[in-house]
């Protein structure tokens, strides 16, 4: 199916929201579970032409663009290898559109592509990852941008997920059979992302513009403690040769006598 794909990509530009390379597509298609009975996408394009074809039910929430051109749900929806009748368009800012829906199946396959500015990510996860099975396949793409990369370092090191491959900028987690971390209530504290790094560095934190100043200081430490290693290697070498002359002098004057010149 991604081989089709790529050459349908071919005979039209790149959409508005963007495009993902042909080998994520073709990591998707080889990760997705089986059976695929209900998955969804934040973001339309290419993986939603996919995922019509992988899925029984597919549900992509996105925008509906097609005033502008180069539309992103114009270009999967004129595709003839788009399969309408698996998919259901909900249209609309993720933003209101997701905490809105009402989730009635266990979500198989996640795609997390929309919105990337900051907490946008993190609001998708968040009214996404309750729904998820044990063994559903977590897609997170451009990771490369700051905002994602966030939320991408905290899921590789969480006990709901495991990272199981990175294809360029796009993450793929699998869903472990670890309890879902419970959505209304807090418990910072048993996290595992929070667990490894806590307590912050505040001199970081709160004073970001100490942070020359303190790097500063902190190489000039290293500069000292440099010095005063070669400053010992070289006075270590002088004791070694003094000793070393000292044995000298006591073979020879066994073997010479007591002379003056050996004392």
């Amino acid at each position: 199916m991604s081989a089709g794909i790529v050459e349908y990509q071919r005979t039209l530009p790149d959409h508005r929201a963007g495009t993902l390379d042909a080998d994520v597509l073709q990591v998707m298609e080889d990760l997705a579970p089986q059976p695929l009975n209900w998955s969804m996408e934040t973001g339309c394009g290419k993986t939603t032409i996919l995922l019509s074809n992988l899925s029984a039910h597919h549900h992509t929430f996105a925008c509906d663009d097609r005033e502008y051109e180069n539309s992103s749900v114009a270009y999967y929806s004129n595709c003839p290898l788009y399969r309408a009748e698996r998919t259901t368009e909900v249209f609309g800012p993720t933003q209101q559109t997701l905490p809105t829906f009402k989730f009635d199946q266990p979500i198989d396959l996640a795609l997390l592509d929309g919105p990337h500015g900051y907490p946008f990510p993190e609001l998708e996860y968040y009214y996404v990852y309750p729904n998820l099975r044990t063994g559903a396949l977590l897609v997170l793409d451009d990771i490369h941008i700051p905002t994602i990369n966030r939320l991408h370092t905290f899921l590789a090191e969480d006990e709901m997920f495991r990272l199981v491959h990175v294809e360029r900028t796009t993450a793929f987690f699998f869903r472990t059979a670890a309890p879902a971390f419970f959505h209304l209530g807090d418990g910072w504290e048993f996290q595992a992302f929070n667990k490894a790094h806590f307590p912050v560095a505040l001199i970081d934190a709160v004073h970001p513009e100490s942070k020359p100043a303190e790097a500063a200081h902190r190489d000039d430490e290293v500069a000292d403690l440099k010095r005063h290693l070669v400053e010992t290697e070289q006075e270590l070498a002088l004791w070694k040769h003094i000793a070393e002359e000292r044995r000298l002098k006591r073979r020879l004057a066994r073997r010479l006598g007591n002379w003056a010149f050996l004392r």
